[in-house]
């Protein structure tokens, strides 16, 4: 059994303006992952550096950045608001995640868009040589 798991991919293009990809996808195949439970849906292992607990109080603004790395931000709690330099705007909501990669460029606008504080883990990943 296979699946496509979606997810939101915000990345730079070759003139270096950030876009999102709201249908990026990783494959998920039936592994026998931890046995002796039955097999489970998985995606190939992704190698990491670091994991990072981040909270960002309410009205909290980021301003336009460049991702300081290639990370997984998951939003553990709050609603997250992003702008892509395109014009794009879209958000993270508890459970959601997003693949950021705009590590040049201006990057993205992003901000807390709630009323209670984010939670968010972030998974940083190695940097492509």
């Amino acid at each position: 059994m296979m699946k496509n798991w979606t997810f939101l991919h915000l990345f730079v293009d070759e003139m270096g303006i950030s876009h999102v990809n709201h249908h990026a996808t990783h494959e998920l195949n039936a592994t026998h992952f931890a046995p002796p439970a039955p097999p489970m849906l998985v995606s190939e292992t992704i190698d990491t550096q670091s994991f990072i607990i981040i909270e960002l109080p309410v009205g909290w603004q980021g301003g336009w950045h460049p991702s300081p790395n290639n990370q997984w931000v998951i939003c553990l709690s709050g609603k997250m608001g992003y702008q892509a330099e395109d014009g794009t705007e879209f958000f993270l909501d508890a459970g959601s995640c997003i693949l950021t990669t705009d590590t040049n460029g201006n990057g993205h606008n992003s901000w807390n868009a709630g009323s209670t504080p984010i939670q968010l883990a972030v998974i940083q990943l190695p940097s492509p040589d």
